[in-house]
């Protein structure tokens, strides 16, 4: 197991700083962390022993292994989030690359280091803990006590005039009801094209100065279930996928692309996700593209069009739709046309979205709140400023053994297409099974190929039937 997966399952400081100390004087022995290093620093408190910590990360700061981020995890303090835990998108990122790259069954380390990780995050982003080290916090016996010290402090904040959840409705530009509407919940919503833009075109021009509603994230465990049930071949990507969801605040994460062969499903499970969310989707064709028209084209030419982004939001009414972009790795564009991975990047980061100079309406628009999500059979053509503002997380294409719970997720896909409700869908009998896997065995084993063969069975089915 790579040190950086092995660290976050670890329960407490001391034995981290073992693990990392032996590691360290293994791949650097010019550092000299020996035992007396060891036991200075475990002997150290406080800022001294975190100064120290960084000192060794400064220093292995290019190390191939990573190993400064394991200083940082030892340096970082749960009480001061903000400026010791800056590193944990880094590490997030390097732990998946690495599961990623030995070709593993990546299930275990999502079920227990990411969830670890996971609590490191939760506490990077204000949720109170009085421990001294990330590791006994987010230990399972540590984050308990973790949680319950969090609940005392929230509530001691509703005594406040203005409690944190307040504050961060105010913050977001969520609107709260009228007193004559009070028995009505507030509704979480945003302000997308501000109200002083003139002359605009419907279906912009109503939403002039509009507070559109945000979607929030649902509870995710019955999710996740469902998803990993659908997709039995890509349970580490359907973890990835929800990593960064928070239950009960607004819909977003972190701009991912999916990798894979063709017809694995990756279009699919984006679009599950979302329905299982709730999330508005709209595909946006990077095959297709051969420009710079996903960033909007400027009003002073005939084809003016707002970015594809601010169309979204107007089609939905939502604040933050999710955009899909299927195929960027066959899209082309160069010279004075632009290109699709130019014009995608302002909008991957939140703070230049959040201002978006859209050319088609000739005015700055917040599009911060949109999530992306993209597709690609390879990446080596992509620019590589585009591919490090994405996390890449890698759909293998499934196997027969993948077989009997694909087939009822297609199932489920075909009565809908037909208009048939799936309860009154017979399930594949073991014999239609067995065609369906002769068929779909060697070859292109894509889930694509399985969605025809089976519609095709089907068909077969209800026409022997109608004729007996």
């Amino acid at each position: 197991m790579h040190l950086l997966a092995d660290l976050l399952l670890t329960d407490d400081w001391k034995t981290a700083l073992a693990k990392v100390a032996f590691a360290t004087n293994e791949a650097r022995p010019d550092l000299r962390i020996d035992r007396r290093t060891v036991s200075n620093l475990d002997q150290s408190y406080g800022s001294s022993r975190r100064f120290d910590c960084r000192d060794v990360a400064r220093r292995l700061k290019h190390d191939a292994d990573h190993l400064d981020l394991a200083w940082l995890m030892l340096a970082a303090n749960p009480r001061n989030p903000v400026v010791t835990a800056g590193f944990l998108d880094r590490l997030e990122d390097v732990v998946v690359k690495w599961a990623d790259g030995e070709g593993i069954d990546t299930c275990l380390l999502n079920h227990n280091a990411m969830r670890r990780l996971e609590r490191w995050l939760k506490i990077r982003d204000g949720m109170t803990s009085q421990h001294i080290d990330f590791f006994h916090a987010t230990s399972d016996a540590g984050w308990k006590e973790t949680k319950r010290i969090a609940e005392i402090a929230e509530k001691a904040e509703k005594n406040h005039a203005e409690t944190p959840a307040e504050e961060a409705r105010r913050l977001a530009g969520i609107t709260k009801p009228d007193s004559a509407d009070a028995s009505e919940p507030m509704v979480p919503a945003t302000v997308v094209i501000p109200a002083n833009a003139e002359k605009l075109a419907e279906p912009y021009k109503s939403l002039a100065g509009k507070a559109l509603p945000l979607v929030m994230t649902p509870e995710l465990a019955p999710l996740r279930t469902a998803l990993r049930a659908e997709f039995p071949h890509a349970h580490a990507a359907v973890d990835m996928m929800m990593i960064d969801l928070r239950e009960g605040e607004p819909l977003a994460w972190r701009p991912f692309l999916l990798l894979g062969d063709p017809g694995c499903g990756k279009s699919r499970l984006v679009r599950r996700l979302c329905e299982h969310l709730g999330a508005k989707l709209r595909r946006y064709d990077g095959a297709a593209s051969a420009d710079n028209a996903f960033g909007g084209t400027p009003k002073r030419w005939s084809t003016a069009s707002p970015s594809f982004p601010t169309l979204v939001v107007a089609q939905t009414k939502s604040a933050n739709p999710v955009v899909m972009i299927d195929e960027i790795d066959k899209a082309g564009g160069n010279g004075w046309n632009g290109s699709l991975g130019n014009a995608l990047m302002p909008f991957l980061e939140r703070e230049t979205a959040r201002n978006y100079p859209d050319v088609g309406l000739d005015l700055e628009v917040d599009l911060s709140r949109l999530s992306y999500a993209a597709t690609a059979n390879d990446v080596t053509s992509l620019p590589a400023p585009l591919r490090d503002r994405m996390r890449v997380i890698r759909v293998p294409t499934p196997g027969v053994d993948h077989l009997p719970m694909l087939t009822a997720s297609i199932l489920r896909d075909v009565a809908a297409d037909r208009g048939v409700d799936v309860e009154w869908m017979e399930p594949l009998a073991p014999d239609e099974l067995e065609v369906v896997a002769r068929a779909w065995r060697g070859g292109d084993m894509s889930v694509r190929k399985l969605q025809k063969i089976v519609s095709a069975t089907v068909t077969a089915r209800d026409e022997f039937a109608s004729r007996h």
